[in-house]
């Protein structure tokens, strides 16, 4: 937890947000984008729609990446996808700090990639947030669940409906909850 920092050190209680009204108006004004907008879009031919929303609104998306449909994003400015990657169905990037996705990166379906947590030794319950980097040719499996401020390195595998609670080291394949080292990823060719 060492790399997560407070949203705000100005939160006044648990039922205060942490976010400005800015902001907050913005993530609303994006959700209901999503809800009418890029959910509904077409899979293949929407993509290009998804991508150019997403960058309406802040985010930083390269051109060649696959956004399914049903994938949800919580703060586009927040969010960084690199060259040919992709964020599989009903993937979810709950990204209350930045989440960088470098190249080639498969997000499969029902990921949790989860960006914020709260201090439970404050009874003030503060949002505090991380950086999440997913380096280049990672695969994450279906229902993987990712916590803040974790970086992934590259090549690595994380097994499906894992919990990844700490970083992971390029070409390690983790699973589990915990997630765990089970053994280097070995490509052959």
């Amino acid at each position: 937890m060492s790399r997560l920092q407070y949203k705000s050190r100005n939160q006044k209680n648990p039922y205060t947000s942490s976010w400005t009204i800015k902001e907050a108006v913005l993530i609303r004004v994006w959700s209901f984008c999503w809800s009418l907008l890029y959910k509904y879009s077409p899979k293949k031919m929407g993509n290009y729609w998804r991508i150019f929303l997403l960058k309406l609104f802040g985010a930083k998306v390269d051109w060649d990446v696959f956004l399914y449909p049903s994938s949800k994003i919580y703060v586009p400015w927040l969010l960084k996808i690199e060259s040919k990657s992709c964020l599989g169905p009903y993937s979810e990037v709950y990204n209350l700090g930045q989440v960088n996705i470098k190249k080639r990166v498969t997000i499969s379906q029902y990921t949790y990639i989860c960006n914020g947590t709260h201090d439970m030794s404050d009874l003030k319950s503060p949002l505090m947030i991380g950086v999440i980097n997913i380096a280049n040719d990672v695969f994450i499996g279906a229902k993987a669940f990712v916590l803040p401020g974790i970086c992934i390195e590259e090549y690595a595998v994380i097994g499906a409906c894992a919990v990844v609670t700490k970083d992971v080291k390029a070409y390690d394949i983790v699973g589990g909850n915990p997630a765990k080292f089970i053994k280097k990823r070995v490509i052959n060719g």
